[in-house]
């Protein structure tokens, strides 16, 4: 989510699957955002400690201890009266393009570097294969691939059989338009494909959600959106979750109240809306190339 990873993508759908920071830490609290000691001493008696990358928007920034991640951790230490510390990871130029396991920072949480990762994608035995000890708490939303095109774009993926399509190459969205037979115009980020098709290079895009609508952020005056009554298949769907060490099964626990606290009242949404995450509830069906073979 990645969020992407292109160069990896078309070995990690050969194997069956898809999935999407040590310098000074930052502990936040409220608006504000102060320096703490190196990640590797004792954590403070009620603090809540977040491993984040420092270049990857919308989900986490270094610059100003921000992202859509951060805003989250915050309110999840609000609600678990305590303090959040962010463990940084650099992640040099931050092209986080898609979900792949090699851009998160899980063996530092297995190191204890850490407490908490969010917006990790399921499942677990993907995910987590290299790092048994960690576990995934329960979805607490999805991410998928969005439909994104000018105004009267129509909302079914097949209506771009033989159309032009802007993508990522090799990301997921790249095999599917092969499978719909489109045309696959192919660019190197977000930003660029969406000005493809604002160049009309392309009829629409397929991109990753919160990559593209950060990217439409960015960009205010854009006459692009998701398209209307656009569905992510469950091919191009993933359910994302917060990460522990697996003996640390009580704050896996409040973790998951609170989070299910966060979308129930609206927060997560709001949240969301502000980093242009496009969000959805937790997908009952996600990615599987059994699922991607459907497109067809």
């Amino acid at each position: 989510m990645p969020p992407l990873a292109r160069r990896r993508c078309a070995s990690l759908l050969t194997a069956g699957f898809i999935s999407f920071f040590a310098q000074p830490a930052l502990a936040t609290g409220g608006d504000r955002a102060e320096p703490v000691e190196a990640a590797r001493e004792a954590p403070a008696v009620g603090a809540l400690r977040l491993c984040a990358l420092s270049n990857s928007l919308p989900y986490s920034a270094r610059d100003g201890a921000r992202g859509f991640d951060v805003d989250v951790a915050q309110a999840l230490a609000k609600r678990l009266d305590k303090t959040l510390e962010i463990v940084w990871t650099d992640n040099g130029e931050g092209r986080l393009q898609e979900i792949d396991e090699s851009d998160y920072p899980l063996r530092r949480l297995t190191k204890g570097d850490c407490d908490l990762l969010l917006s990790i994608p399921g499942p677990a035995r993907d995910i987590l294969k290299e790092t048994p000890s960690l576990a995934l708490g329960q979805p607490y939303y999805g991410a998928a691939f969005e439909l994104i095109g000018p105004a009267g774009t129509s909302g079914q993926l097949k209506a771009l059989r033989t159309k032009p399509v802007a993508i990522q190459a090799q990301t997921v969205a790249s095999f599917a338009i092969a499978i719909l037979q489109g045309k696959q115009r192919t660019f190197f980020s977000a930003q660029e494909a969406l000005e493809g098709v604002a160049r009309g290079e392309a009829t629409a895009a397929l991109l990753w959600g919160p990559a593209a609508g950060w990217a439409l952020k960015q960009t205010p005056s854009s006459t692009l959106s998701i398209a209307e009554g656009y569905e992510p298949p469950p091919a191009l769907a993933w359910n994302l979750h917060a990460a522990t060490r697996g003996k640390d099964e009580t704050l896996r626990v409040e973790v998951d109240l609170a989070l299910g606290e966060l979308a129930r009242d609206g927060e997560l949404a709001a949240i969301a809306a502000q980093w242009g995450v496009p969000l959805h509830a937790p997908f009952a069906t996600t990615y599987s190339l059994t699922e991607i073979n459907k497109l067809r």
